[in-house]
């Protein structure tokens, strides 16, 4: 932490950027990488939504983003904190032998009433530091749709951009409703009901569709496929008082590595979790653990085009979902053993979020904008909430919003 107070003095000097707000008018975007933040329009729904929802997953074809595209040397990584806690079987790979990435993927809630509660399909569900995850709909228009969405601070999403706007279409692209369900194990729900979204906050590159994209593929694989959302407390408490904590995030490949044992790809060990709405109609949280691989790119503007690629099998309604580094309660080690570096510290950290995945069924990869400096955010730092577009998107939803983180 020392480091990140030594450059937010940098940046607060480089950074003067004017926030972009959007109400129920319009908006004007500035030249240059901004975020624009939008609330929600017309009157809310008087009933819950009603599932399983739509999918909002951009897709692509090998033709176009290969599998096992080029790796490269990303910045030094970093992550910013945290408050409270910071077995699954292999299904080896997809189906079209091609393209063949290892991974697990499994429910997360227990088969049968566990010790001491009758009702398995909440645990671990509603469990630290699974509880920070949850389902997120969306209304456009008159149509919900599904995606997935974490809790960064106390009352700050994570989420995907197109999660809560379509690619380029300025201001009338902007979601009219969000709510957000943790731990949601049932069609009801789960154990916390929901939270509502009092505003979202989109890259304007994204918004404006200037973004660095993959030729081919514009508005899927993307540099700036990220947003935030801004929960609205309850009962006087955000959701990350209720439920005693929230993931940390963390921005230039924290906890990846270049190793020879990968053939020196700078690789990272990534949790991911999801509610996919093609498995238990996405009721269920599901988890997934691969090795999450760096992607360098050229976009079709020429610019660097920054991604992670990881095995999944999950498909729409995943979007949005976390991708975690160093994932659980650190154990203690009382004899001859090692957790390896930093094994008991930096626990829990969103390094990405799902953004895309494959046409195709079987080609179980999808990807991720990369958190951290691109050719649209180019900062080592955004005051002390980190750099690049994760940095950046963080900084305007806090000093905004500062009641919220």
């Amino acid at each position: 932490m020392t480091r990140l107070s030594h450059v937010a003095k940098i940046a607060s000097l480089a950074v003067g950027a004017t926030l972009l707000l959007a109400g129920t008018g319009s908006a004007q975007i500035g030249n240059g990488a901004q975020t624009i933040e939008a609330f929600p329009s017309g009157q809310s729904s008087a009933s819950a939504p009603v599932g399983p929802g739509l999918s909002r997953l951009p897709t692509t074809t090998p033709t176009v983003t290969p599998y096992a595209s080029t790796g490269g040397t990303p910045p030094v990584g970093n992550a910013a904190g945290a408050i409270g806690e910071s077995g699954v079987g292999s299904n080896a790979y997809g189906l079209n032998t091609s393209y063949k990435w290892p991974y697990t993927i499994a429910r997360v809630a227990v088969t049968g009433a566990p010790y001491n509660t009758t009702n398995g399909a909440a645990v671990p569900v509603s469990s630290r530091p699974y509880r920070y995850a949850g389902k997120l709909w969306m209304r456009f228009g008159s149509s919900w749709y599904v995606c997935t969405a974490s809790l960064v601070k106390k009352g700050v999403l994570i989420t995907a951009a197109h999660c809560v706007h379509n690619y380029g279409q300025g201001q009338a692209g902007f979601a009219d409703e969000v709510r957000w369900y943790p731990s949601n194990y049932a069609a009801a729900g789960g154990p916390f009901g929901f939270y509502t979204g009092q505003s979202w906050r989109v890259p304007t590159p994204y918004v404006n569709g200037t973004d660095t994209c993959q030729t081919g593929a514009t508005g899927v694989v993307c540099n700036n496929d990220i947003a935030t959302v801004r929960l609205a407390p309850r009962n006087g408490a955000y959701p990350g008082t209720t439920m005693g904590g929230w993931y940390a995030y963390g921005w230039n490949g924290y906890s990846f590595l270049a190793t020879p044992i990968f053939g020196n790809a700078t690789v990272a060990a990534i949790t991911q979790i999801g509610y996919p709405v093609a498995i238990d109609n996405g009721y269920q949280m599901l988890r997934g653990d691969s090795f999450g691989k760096f992607i360098a790119m050229t976009g079709s503007n020429g610019k660097a085009l920054r991604n992670t690629q990881l095995g999944s099998a999950m498909t729409g309604g995943s979007s949005g979902g976390p991708w975690l580094v160093n994932f659980g309660t650190a154990p203690v080690v009382t004899g001859s053993a090692s957790l390896g570096k930093a094994g008991t510290v930096g626990r829990n950290i969103v390094v990405g979020v799902t953004s895309w995945g494959y046409t195709t069924v079987g080609i179980n990869v999808q990807g991720a904008s990369w958190f951290g400096q691109n050719a649209e955010f180019p900062l080592a730092s955004y005051g002390a909430y980190g750099a690049g577009n994760i940095g950046k998107l963080m900084q305007d939803t806090c000093t905004a919003n500062p009641g919220n983180c």
